[in-house]
């Protein structure tokens, strides 16, 4: 694997009384040694608001994924309306026709109400106990149009948290207008996988092949960044912002944290953006933050977050703005993606007035955001990813 891990920070010298720092980490994923088992769950919202396109275009996508798959990967498809159905049960592909799995797809129908918090136990319990080591990518890939009002965003969050605990990364898909788009956006965010709308059915198919073809590109599983900081330091606005931006909570135990990581994915740059207070200090010192690790695959790659405290004004003058940009722009496409425009214009205004109207990061902001504001929910998804001039960053 060989992954790399490096830090930068926006001030890299900091005056004796302190200063409050952005830092960004970039993790790069180093080449994949052999390819991933593919442990891929199919967890389907049957209930009668998927009726017609939806259900007939999820059957086809559950047959499209049939042909991506090697004979060492495992399949199963949960399908949920009021009840649960295993339409079919964690299967090595080696050891099953196409045509029996194409037989088994033919069963799902829609109908009735929206469990999606059984069908997502179901989803979990069909990959949990399946053998797995440092190259098993699992995946449980979800699609709902409706609304499970049994249980709120929280309770999902927590199953979220269990199923990640398993190693289990989530895809999750909102199609249409009616489904709950925070539960959508939770259970991608906290499962370390991603969140996405999908128009219409027509965007179904793709979904689960781009989903199963990307599992194929994994380079290391349970990736994790460890931050040991020093006494007097303190760390807050942290978010993922590559691939997908996202918004991290911490558990701190000391002076140590963890942040989790999304699966490491071949030629994948992931970046974390943070805040950090550097503490007031002596001049003449070079001072390391935060002891920076990355865990993932067996292996591990260190850096640290470093400043020199100083007094003298030449040297404190030095800004890498770009570090900061990344930050801001992170926290905006984040609120954007949560539909909270008000407070993506407020962060918006708070960098402009730093980095100017004409900075280019700037006016990229401003027309993310009106797209945003005239747009609906397929425009606050992409406004979650970083796009160059050859597409989204993936």
């Amino acid at each position: 694997m060989a992954a790399t891990v490096v830090t930068e920070v926006n001030r890299p010298y900091v005056p004796t009384e302190g200063a409050k720092l952005t830092a960004e980490i970039e993790v790069e994923p180093g080449a994949m040694e052999e390819r991933p088992t593919r442990q891929i769950a199919l967890c389907i919202d049957a209930s009668g608001s998927m009726a017609g396109d939806d259900i007939e275009q999820a059957r086809a996508g559950a047959e499209w994924v049939f042909g991506l798959l090697d004979e060492d990967d495992y399949v199963s498809i949960v399908a949920f309306d009021n009840d649960v159905t295993t339409v079919l049960a964690p299967t090595r592909w080696g050891d099953i026709t196409r045509e029996e799995a194409l037989d088994a797809v033919t069963d799902i129908s829609a109908g009735g109400g929206t469990d999606m918090y059984r069908g997502l136990l179901e989803a979990k319990a069909s990959l949990q106990d399946l053998p797995s080591d440092d190259t098993t990518a699992r995946r449980v890939l979800l699609l709902s149009d409706g609304k499970d009002n049994s249980h709120d965003p929280e309770a999902f969050a927590e199953l979220a948290r269990e199923i990640d605990s398993e190693g289990i990364r989530i895809k999750a898909a909102g199609i249409g207008s009616d489904y709950r788009e925070e539960t959508i956006r939770t259970l991608g965010t906290v499962a370390r996988g991603e969140w996405t709308h999908l128009d219409a059915a027509g965007d179904i198919e793709s979904f689960f092949g781009d989903a199963v073809e990307e599992a194929g590109t994994v380079v290391a599983p349970d990736a994790r960044l460890e931050l040991d900081v020093a006494d007097g330091v303190e760390v807050s606005g942290v978010y993922r912002a590559l691939p997908q931006t996202q918004s991290v909570d911490l558990d701190w135990a000391d002076n140590a944290t963890v942040v989790p990581l999304p699966d490491l994915l071949e030629r994948e740059t992931q970046r974390v953006v943070l805040k950090i207070h550097a503490p007031d200090r002596d001049p003449g010192r070079a001072v390391s933050l935060a002891n920076v690790t990355l865990s993932a695959g067996g292996e591990t790659a260190r850096d640290a977050i470093t400043v020199d405290y100083t007094d003298e004004e030449s040297k404190l003058a030095t800004h890498n703005e770009q570090v900061d940009v990344d930050h801001r722009q992170t926290v905006i496409k984040t609120e954007l993606g949560r539909g909270n425009v008000a407070e993506a214009q407020t962060q918006l205004e708070r960098m402009t007035r730093i980095h100017g109207e004409d900075t280019e990061a700037v006016q990229s902001a401003e027309r993310e955001t009106r797209i945003v504001m005239e747009g609906g929910r397929k425009e606050q998804n992409r406004a979650t990813k970083i796009v160059t001039d050859e597409g989204i960053q993936k």
